[in-house]
């Protein structure tokens, strides 16, 4: 017995566990923010979250594939095209990054600025497709507003950024 003293019994894959609890209340508010709109669907803090661990991406694989998985159910549940958030953290993540850390001195102001980079982005890069679609344009509402603000209220509470 005291060659396994150093094994923790109590916390044994305590990370899959609190992964799936987290992917369990993701997929339960995008089912309420389809049915009750004023319900954000936290889009912008699994971004910010995206950008912050993407360097890290050997020791946080699971939640990073669950967070593109999270964007892609997102895209096919609000109408929008597939794959469109994940081409637009391709197009953040290699031109926009360094240039927003170097601009911006605040780190609050950074992760605003991911948030709206990923609710307006996101808006653009699908009236884009639109247009080469020959469809409508997305509809762009208020209420994308009073989503931004929570969700960057929520990145500040959630994340710090690291330069």
């Amino acid at each position: 017995m005291q060659t396994f003293s150093n094994m923790r019994r109590n916390s044994a894959h305590q990370n899959y566990l609190t992964l799936f609890g987290l992917s369990g209340w993701l997929l339960f508010d995008l089912v309420m923010s389809s049915l009750y709109p004023l319900i954000p669907s936290f889009v912008g803090v699994v971004f910010c979250y995206i950008i912050l661990n993407f360097n890290r991406h050997e020791e946080n694989a699971a939640p990073l594939l669950l967070a593109f998985v999270y964007l892609c159910l997102y895209d096919l549940t609000k109408g929008f095209y597939l794959f469109s958030y994940i081409i637009l953290f391709v197009i953040v993540y290699r031109f926009a990054i360094y240039r927003i850390q170097n601009i911006i001195t605040c780190n609050n102001c950074i992760l605003a600025a991911y948030v709206v980079m990923a609710y307006i982005g996101h808006y653009l890069l699908n009236a884009f497709f639109a247009y080469l679609d020959n469809e409508t344009f997305p509809y762009f509402s208020n209420i994308y507003f009073y989503y931004i603000a929570i969700d960057a209220i929520l990145s500040f509470m959630l994340f710090k950024v690291t330069r």
